[in-house]
């Protein structure tokens, strides 16, 4: 009886099938394993790409900012506002270390005590900012008026409404103008008063000329909100009218060309040139519409609240409950801080526009 050795291939494997076998898997884990690295190098550097994107644009995006604030800190008006809001932060700030319960060593009086200081040196800085800017505002007024007068001899020969109401502006500006070069001239007496160049003896009179300057100063923004009203409706008449303006030249352009030249008109490189010039002019008034519109609102805001603040100064106001909220401390660096903080919106706006 002979031996029978079993030849089904599920139950045996040649060593030559078994190599082949195990050099196809081989292959095929390295092949995906590198088709997997590629993919997360890929990946990967995609990422870093956009990461370096991302910090570039953070990095420009910063140096712009900074460069915006070098160009608002070298002008007069921009480093005046820098100082008033610093000094009403500073006297915020003070207040609420002062309302702080939980001061058992007095550290947190001890700071508010020299944020106080602060606030006074800095309002004393701002003194000195405004030597000689009444010189400015003076040569601006001496040209108002002559505006005004040929303004007005020509609405003598006119007598139309819009000559009456370039009469009427012009008036405006010479007036806000010249109490602006009345403020600042007084305000440097002021200034000069309080860092001890000159003390009158009486110390009536060197009230009398502070209270000089703050009714200068009312009627200085009571004449300005007026004017900037005046601006307003303008900047609203002349949007108006570029919105009927652009409506009426869509409605004529779709009705004189047909579709077949309206097609040839598009494909056509100059004409397309002309009309994309003509959109960017378009654009550059709207904006510069919307510009003056913004800026004319925060001067009507500001000088609303430079307005409520100096006639509290005044004591102006007649009612009790007003005036002593107004006077309340708390209510009055508030109100001050959001007056500097519009003049700051309205200067940034004008160095990003430069």
């Amino acid at each position: 009886m002979s031996d029978k050795v079993s030849s089904s291939p599920l139950k045996s494997t040649s060593p030559l099938l078994l190599g082949r076998k195990n050099g196809d898997e081989f292959v095929a884990n390295s092949s995906s394993s590198d088709d997997d690295d590629d993919a997360s190098s890929f990946t990967s550097s995609s990422e870093e790409e956009e990461n370096e994107e991302k910090k570039k644009r953070e990095t420009l995006g910063v140096v712009e900012f900074l460069s915006n604030v070098g160009k608002l800190l070298e002008t007069r008006e921009g480093i005046d506002k820098t100082l008033k809001t610093l000094k009403y932060s500073s006297v915020l700030t003070a207040l609420v270390l002062v309302g702080n319960e939980n001061d058992e060593d007095g550290q947190q009086q001890r700071t508010a005590k020299q944020l106080r200081k602060l606030a006074k040196s800095l309002s004393i800085s701002r003194g000195s900012l405004r030597l000689g800017k009444f010189l400015k505002f003076s040569l601006q007024c001496r040209e108002h008026l002559v505006l005004y007068l040929a303004a007005r001899e020509g609405g003598r020969n006119k007598r139309s409404s819009k000559s009456r109401e370039r009469t009427y502006k012009h008036a405006l500006e010479f007036l806000a103008l010249f109490t602006e070069a009345v403020y600042y001239f007084l305000e440097q007496g002021v200034w000069l008063q309080n860092v001890g160049v000159f003390r009158l003896d009486d110390p009536v009179k060197r009230k009398e000329l502070k209270m000089l300057a703050m009714k200068v100063e009312f009627f200085m923004y009571a004449t300005s909100i007026p004017l900037r009203m005046v601006e307003w409706r303008e900047i609203e008449r002349l949007e108006k009218a570029m919105r009927v303006k652009k409506k009426n030249e869509a409605i004529a352009y779709e009705r004189s060309m047909s579709p077949s030249t309206r097609f040839l008109a598009f494909i056509s490189s100059p004409q397309k040139r002309g009309v994309d010039e003509r959109r960017e002019k378009e654009i550059k008034d709207e904006e510069t519409a919307a510009f003056a519109k913004a800026y004319a609102i925060k001067s009507i805001v500001k000088d609303s609240l430079d307005l409520v603040l100096v006639t509290s100064d005044l004591e102006w106001i007649r009612e009790q409950r007003a005036r002593d909220f107004v006077a309340n401390e708390w209510v009055y660096s508030t109100l001050s801080l959001s007056s500097a903080l519009i003049s700051i919106s309205k200067l940034w706006a004008k160095t990003l526009r430069v």
